[in-house]
């Protein structure tokens, strides 16, 4: 019986530790990536609890184990476009200019009932309402209505360029030439925006924006 408590104890705490090394995030935020590794952790932090024969430290080998992955490519996905994509996907244009796309719908395996019901929740119950819906890599519905400000998309984070070239009506080299008039190398950039009159809004590391 005192053993287990030890155990208890000592687990908790160990598990407090990784989790704030993990990153602080809402269950909303995770990744179909970070789901799995929580949800991973949860079920090996109880072996050591319940199995006598285990030792803590060897209980925890494993946990720590994930916890480096998660954090790793945390990392890797800030300085890689590509990571980011394919560990957190990508938001998907689900309605444009009050017109459903049901290729988005069918290739997100969101059905209709689903989106109307996500609509309503932001008090839309017209589509020719919608200028634009996404559905966002955490399952939300993100809605600019018709009529409304100007739809404002980044096209640089975290100093690479990324961008949804179905809102963003440019391309890299226009984006280049637009840096190079402005004197900004984009390894300064922090977070870089556009909208739909290829209006440029730049928030630079330093502070300074343009």
């Amino acid at each position: 019986m005192f053993t287990h408590i030890i155990k208890t104890i000592f687990i908790y705490f160990a598990m407090l530790g990784i989790i704030r090394m993990m990153g602080k995030r809402e269950i909303g935020q995770l990744s179909p990536f970070d789901l799995v590794v929580a949800i991973m952790i949860a079920e090996l932090a109880i072996f050591p609890i319940e199995n006598e024969e285990l030792g803590i430290i060897e209980g925890l080998v494993p946990i720590v184990i994930l916890a480096f992955l998660e954090i790793l490519l945390s990392i890797l996905s800030l300085k890689s476009t590509f990571i980011r994509g394919l560990i957190n996907g990508r938001p998907e244009i689900l309605i444009k200019n009050g017109k459903i796309l049901y290729k988005a719908l069918k290739g997100t395996k969101y059905n209709v009932n689903d989106l109307l019901q996500q609509l309503r929740t932001k008090d839309i119950f017209d589509i020719d309402e919608v200028k634009v819906a996404l559905l966002e890599t955490s399952g939300d519905i993100t809605v600019l209505k018709q009529g409304a400000k100007s739809l404002r998309m980044p096209v640089i984070i975290d100093g690479k360029i990324s961008y949804n070239k179905e809102l963003v009506n440019i391309n890299k080299e226009w984006l280049q030439k637009k840096l190079q008039d402005i004197g900004v190398d984009k390894s300064q950039i922090l977070l870089a925006t556009i909208d739909e009159n290829k209006e440029l809004k730049i928030y630079q590391r330093n502070g300074d924006d343009q």
